[in-house]
This record gives C-alpha cells, structure tokens and sequence, in this order.
C-alpha cells in the first residue's frame, strides 16, 4: 500500500498541473496551486471514505490519558522559531502579492483567505489524513518504528511535487527533507495523543504565518525552524524506541479481545 500511495502522489504531481493549465487557461501558477491542493483533499478524503478508515485514523478521537504534555512539542514548533524570528527582525510581516486568475492581483484581505483557507487548511486536512492517518495505521501492526519511518519517508518525498508547479530545485530539496525529519516526531506525537486533530490544527497554524514573513524574517526563521526539527526529530526517535515493542494497533487489539473495557482506549 506504502508504494503505491507513493506512485499514485509522483503520477498526481506529474500529470495534475497540464490537466488543469488545459481546462482553466487563465489561472496563475498561485491559482493552479490551489486548485491542486484542494484536489488533493478530495481524494485523501475519497480515499479514507472508501477505505472505511474514519474511525481508524483517529481523526476525532479525545487526547490519550498523558498525551497532554505532547501538545507541548507540537507548541514549541510553533512558538520557538516564530518568537525568535519577532525577537530578531525589527519589521517581521508583509502582505505579498498573489493572483489568481493572470494580471489580477488580489486585495490583502484575498490573500489572507487564499494563504489560510487556500493552501493552508487544505494542506493540514489532507496530509495528515494521509500520513499521520492513513499510512501510519496501515503499518502500526509491524511495529511503530515502521510505520513512523514510512510516514516520514512519505511524507517528504510527496513535497517533490512541488517542482511540478515551478517552485525552484533547492527550495523543494529543503521542505521534503525537513518534512520527512519532522515527519519521525509528528508520528511519535500522533501515536503518544492517540488522535489526529491537534496535528491537524498544529499544521494548519505552521503552513498559515510563514507566507507572511518578509525575506529579512525568513533568514531567520529558517534555521530556527531546522533546529527546532532536528529537536523534535530527536524526542520522536526516542519515544519510538521506547514504543518498539508495540506492535498492533489498539483498535486492532480490542478486536481480538470483545470483552476488554474500552474506557481506556486511544
């Protein structure tokens, strides 16, 4: 399931932009992204609705008991390179022009439903469905270090797609390493909260403020942001070696055994 999930996002990202340069001709390549993106979400959604997996990825699931303190890593990749960044640059946001449609450009308020509704919700619903959700489930019952390493790998290769849409070599080359090391952390905290919205809503506020940064806040944001991952990286490696020997997924467990009390269930 892993590679063809891997084949079918490579096919996406290859054949999806001509097919819609050809029916909508006048979008901009910010355009076309978004309707790329929102593609996506219908078929990660097509895809666990099909797949009957709703209850499975945990999307609406209550936090573990003691996964609380995990909501903590998911703030500190929030807050750490951001209250850095504010610290450091004397004029840290900008509106930047975007259009949608060729020689239009949108007002302020048009880029900021295209940035949080356009590209960031979509993004934060899909590939957490998808890697988080989807994929880290399918591979739990073969231990937990498997399946955070195929989410991981996953979820940064799926970044080269990004190439189909004219971003530049080296900044695809960035994101797609530094999702799949922060891909090792997330599926640590995923597995720790027992369920998917926080990361949900962690993803979506990472993927909102960034585009708003200026060039000048932006060079300091980065490396924070890759040390802060490296960090996280860290934490999750050790919380999966401590978890190495769970091997089946808990909904998988109270199948087996009917009469166990599933108060405690994650």
């Amino acid at each position: 399931m892993y590679v063809s999930i891997l084949a079918a996002m490579l096919v996406f990202g290859v054949v999806a932009r001509p097919i819609v340069e050809t029916l909508a001709p006048d979008l901009s390549v910010i355009g076309i992204r978004v309707v790329l993106n929102w593609v996506f979400v219908a078929l990660v959604v097509g895809l666990v609705s099909w797949l009957g997996w709703w209850r499975k990825v945990r999307l609406t699931a209550p936090i573990a008991s003691g996964g609380r303190r995990y909501l903590l890593v998911l703030a500190a990749l929030l807050v750490v390179p951001l209250g850095v960044t504010l610290a450091l640059t004397p004029a840290p946001f900008a509106v930047p022009e975007f259009t949608i449609l060729d020689g239009q450009t949108l007002s302020t308020a048009g880029v900021v439903v295209l940035v949080v509704v356009g590209f960031a919700l979509g993004a934060a619903v899909s590939e957490e469905l998808l890697y988080r959700g989807v994929v880290l489930r399918s591979f739990e019952s073969r231990g937990r270090i498997p399946a955070a390493l195929a989410a991981s790998v996953l979820f940064g290769a799926s970044h080269l797609s990004l190439l189909a849409v004219g971003v530049p070599l080296s900044e695809v080359l960035l994101v797609s390493v530094l999702s799949a090391v922060s891909g090792i952390g997330l599926a640590a905290v995923a597995f720790r909260l027992g369920t998917l919205w926080p990361l949900v809503g962690w993803h979506f506020l990472q993927n909102s403020f960034p585009a708003f940064l200026t060039p000048e806040a932006m060079a300091v944001f980065v490396p924070v942001n890759v040390a802060v991952v490296l960090g996280v990286a860290i934490l999750g490696t050790w919380l999966l070696w401590t978890d190495r020997n769970v091997r089946v997924a808990d909904d998988e467990m109270q199948a087996d055994t009917p009469t166990q009390p599933t108060g405690n269930r994650i």
